[in-house]
């Protein structure tokens, strides 16, 4: 069996992960050099390396590709077994690698969105948001009481992660919901709607108005499959792997 830095795939995709990662600075360079692996604190001489250790560690330096676990033919076998094995029905343990050293590790969770702080960004709240810049005079208009009002509906609604949508008649129940990310808050503006109000025997449209926040920048997530796993480098969470 190849050792791993004898497959110049894969050296060249932990080379790729130390310059944009800054696992240089952790030690976890070795990995991708031919390199005396002892002169790392705790680190053997990776041909000893065998079994579970072996592929832990393998499992942990594939993960953190940017471009995809299964980017590098190398990693194929080991993401694969890994895949496989968190599928059955009593799922094996989550391989590690005693190696890595602290603050470096992956953890399995259950979430169809990744963090926004991985592009930068901040989740944004629970509610009806849009992008703009609320001093636009072409997007808002100032009411009477210097409200700043959205001149067409065009906010979305943002559940802020997972949801469970209830079972109807035309749907069976599932996941769901919306993220957004965002940047540059520049303040709460109103959108307005029809309602309804009652009054004794009668009910009547009316118009409400709902709070908006704006954004400077609003990024939509797309829903993913809710098995996934988080790559931590260095105590920071660093990619996020759904499959």
């Amino acid at each position: 069996m190849k050792t791993i830095h004898q497959i110049p795939k894969l050296k060249k995709l932990l080379t790729a992960a130390i310059v944009s990662s800054g696992l240089f600075a952790i030690g976890f360079h070795a990995l991708a050099e031919d390199t005396d692996y002892s002169k790392i604190p705790g680190m053997p001489k990776i041909d000893i390396m065998t079994g579970n250790d072996r592929w832990g560690c393998e499992v942990l330096l594939c993960l953190a590709n940017p471009n995809g676990p299964r980017a590098v033919s190398e990693c194929r076998p080991p993401i694969d077994k890994l895949f496989d094995c968190l599928s059955w029905r009593h799922p094996c343990k989550f391989p590690s690698c005693p190696m890595a050293g602290d603050g470096n590790y992956a953890k399995q969770l259950s979430d169809g969105f990744d963090p926004c702080s991985l592009q930068g960004m901040e989740d944004a709240p629970q509610g009806w948001i849009v992008e703009g810049n609320i001093n636009d005079s072409n997007q808002f208009k100032t009411d009477r009481r210097q409200n700043k009002l959205l001149r067409k509906n065009n906010a979305d609604y943002n559940w802020g992660g997972e949801h469970w949508f209830k079972a109807t008649e035309d749907s069976a129940g599932h996941w769901g919901g919306t993220k957004a990310c965002v940047r540059g808050y520049q303040g709460t503006a109103y959108e307005a709607y029809s309602c309804y109000d009652s009054s004794g025997d009668s009910s009547y449209s009316t118009t409400c108005y709902r709070p908006v926040k704006v954004y400077e920048e609003v990024v939509w997530q797309k829903y993913q499959s809710r098995r996934a796993i988080d790559v931590f480098i260095n105590g920071k969470n660093w990619t996020r792997v759904h499959w």
